[in-house]
């Protein structure tokens, strides 16, 4: 339960003092505001102070917002984390994604009350726990590749068995045209004892999706129409907010990758062709996720998605509507 008099702690993190001053301005009465100019620093301060809510730029010298973002991911899980981008760094944004976990990207300039809306939708967020990924495992050493240190870190690891349960059955939603693709996933999933149900366009994963709730991982393909995949994407997370998605791409772009996390909350956004041994790493971990959140309707608000500003094409939210009961 939220102490209605406690304030929030946000970091701020810019290589530019009048930046961060002037975020602290904006903030300074609702937050209890913290500032940094580089990525060290933040982690220096991370260290020794709680933090609920760290945002970050992106340019900044020896770290960027990105590699900062992954490592606050993985040693202070619990912090919600958002990327300020002033410019489209393609592999930037999608690392943000797939290694950082953002919650939200803003764009530079920034509006002051989508800032205010998006911070204090995260501070709420941060109370939810949360449950660690698995350590990366270095093979030539067999030990954890990623530090996975801290005292919030171990704490949330305790909680795995208890939110965690093993469900009856695992089922994934496949909407992919290459067949190679199709029958690498097929294969994987076979052998891991996942049911697959393998659709060809939107309006098939929808049904599939809506009507199956056992189904809790979708890999969607973002083909020639991108727009409408993530509308889909958006909606399938309104819906069914335990739905993990996992986006798959000829060739990453940055536009998509914001509108793909803002918009869907999307788990991991891959490149094609698949590395099929980070794939079922990819998998498990998806997997792992939907039945936590399957079982702690309040972790999901920490995957809240954006509504999306661009009317949804008509005929395929009526779809929607009529299958999840979703008003069009």
């Amino acid at each position: 339960m939220s102490d209605p008099k406690r304030k929030y702690r946000v970091l701020f993190v810019d290589d530019e003092p009048r930046v961060t001053s002037a975020l602290k301005a904006i903030f300074r009465r609702e937050y209890d505001v913290h500032m940094a100019n580089s990525g060290a620093d933040a982690l220096a301060l991370l260290k020794k102070t709680k933090i609920d809510v760290l945002v970050s730029d992106q340019r900044m010298p020896n770290m960027l917002g990105n590699e900062l973002l992954a490592q606050v991911s993985r040693k202070y899980p619990q912090t919600m984390r958002i990327l300020l981008t002033g410019f489209m760094d393609k592999k930037a944004i999608v690392d943000s994604i797939n290694e950082g976990e953002v919650y939200r990207f803003i764009n530079k300039p920034w509006r002051n009350d989508e800032m205010r809306d998006v911070v204090a939708e995260a501070a709420l967020a941060s109370e939810i726990p949360v449950i660690p990924m698995p350590a990366a495992r270095d093979e030539t050493t067999g030990t954890d590749a990623v530090e996975i240190g801290s005292v919030e870190t171990r704490a949330a690891s305790k909680i795995n068995s208890q939110l965690v349960p093993p469900l009856d059955k695992q089922s994934l939603l496949m909407m992919e045209q290459a067949k190679e693709i199709r029958h690498q996933i097929r294969k994987f999933c076979s052998a891991q004892e996942i049911m697959i149900y393998g659709t060809q366009n939107i309006e098939q994963a929808i049904a599939a999706a809506t009507s199956r709730t056992s189904i809790g991982v979708a890999v969607i393909e973002l083909s020639d129409d991108t727009q409408s995949a993530i509308q889909t994407i958006n909606l399938l997370k309104q819906a069914r907010p335990e739905l993990i998605t996992i986006a798959l791409t000829e060739e990453y772009d940055a536009h998509t990758a914001v509108d793909l996390i803002n918009q869907g909350q999307v788990f991991k956004y891959l490149s094609k062709p698949l590395d099929i041994n980070g794939f079922q790493n990819t998998i498990e971990n998806a997997f792992l996720r939907h039945r936590f959140l399957k079982n702690n309707r309040e972790a999901r608000k920490r995957f809240k998605v954006e509504r999306p500003r661009d009317k949804i094409v008509a005929n395929l939210q009526g779809l929607f509507g009529k299958l999840a009961g979703v008003p069009g």
